[in-house]
């Protein structure tokens, strides 16, 4: 059992669906976030940072199986370009719909079924007769900031953290985004590294200072692509500014989350308004940004 026979064998019988081009592209795509992850699986700082932001979905996905496996398969085949094929963007790949919840989770939890019986350092042995494109490290070098701040979220003992401000260092582009004068619409799925108007708008609030708070759900609700997810941490911590999940209250120097991870939500109103109004087990200062967010958006507590 390994990388290969699973992106040749299980998953191609399960994305049958998609056609035979597109799921070359979508595996080539796992294949590279496998084998990038696997690769440092037992440099314990690395694989935590990495894992750590599928944290709010990850440990409530079925059937049973290590927390690792579990986070394995999400960010590397959930999080990956199979959330185009789920997505209103699925006409890329020239479907008429985007696959259903139902083949979604038939895939993560057949994916779960396989790699719980896999030996990892096994896996990471099989990655070096493979070539791939390390996408964890390159996104790591362009936005060092953010992935500092993000790996003492990861290591974190406790439901709080102080620690001395990560000096700013300058990423290869973030700040590109702010420059471009004009720009087109968008849709994006939640793999994409584009900027659609509504994120450029939030980010363009933090940049100016007219807001201190970027929140959202979870860290999927902002973007299943871990170089986008460090990008946008880079711009908000480039400007001293607040990223806040309804677990996570993470900034240049202090970090807080709540006792017990709340699921994220799944594109539900009543997901979203459950979390957010939810205080259960949070810190101070997590709880109050909590407030002030359900406050503006005309929530009671």
């Amino acid at each position: 059992m390994g990388i290969q026979e699973y992106l040749q064998s299980l998953l191609n019988h399960e994305l049958k669906e998609i056609k035979y081009r597109y799921r070359e592209k979508i595996a080539a795509d796992i294949k590279d976030r496998m084998c990038s992850l696997l690769s440092g699986w037992d440099e314990e700082e690395f694989r935590k940072t990495v894992l750590f932001v599928t944290d709010e979905e990850a440990l409530f996905y079925e059937p049973d199986a290590p927390e690792d496996v579990k986070r394995f398969v999400v960010a590397t085949i959930r999080n990956s370009m199979l959330e185009i094929a789920a997505s209103v963007n699925c006409d890329r790949f020239k479907m008429r719909e985007p696959l259903s919840d139902e083949t979604i989770r038939n895939v993560t939890s057949s994916a779960i079924m396989y790699f719980r019986k896999c030996d990892f350092y096994a896996l990471k042995e099989e990655t070096k007769s493979i070539e791939y494109t390390d996408v964890y490290k390159e996104a790591i070098q362009k936005y060092p900031l953010a992935w500092e701040v993000l790996k003492k979220a990861a290591l974190m003992g406790n439901t709080e953290a102080l620690f001395e401000k990560v000096p700013k260092k300058t990423s290869m582009g973030a700040d590109i985004m702010f420059s471009e004068k004009e720009y087109t619409s968008v849709i994006c799925d939640g793999y994409s590294l584009e900027f659609d108007d509504s994120l450029r708008g939030e980010l363009d609030k933090i940049s100016s200072g007219a807001v201190e708070v970027f929140y959202v759900d979870c860290f999927k609700m902002l973007s299943r692509n871990f170089e986008k997810i460090l990008h946008v941490l880079q711009i908000i911590f480039e400007h001293d500014k607040i990223f806040l999940t309804c677990n996570y209250y993470i900034s240049n120097g202090v970090i807080e989350k709540r006792k017990k991870i709340l699921r994220a939500a799944h594109n539900r109103t009543k997901d979203l308004l459950y979390n957010i109004q939810n205080r259960k087990g949070t810190p101070a200062l997590l709880k109050e940004k909590l407030e002030e967010c359900a406050g503006a958006y005309g929530v009671g507590k």
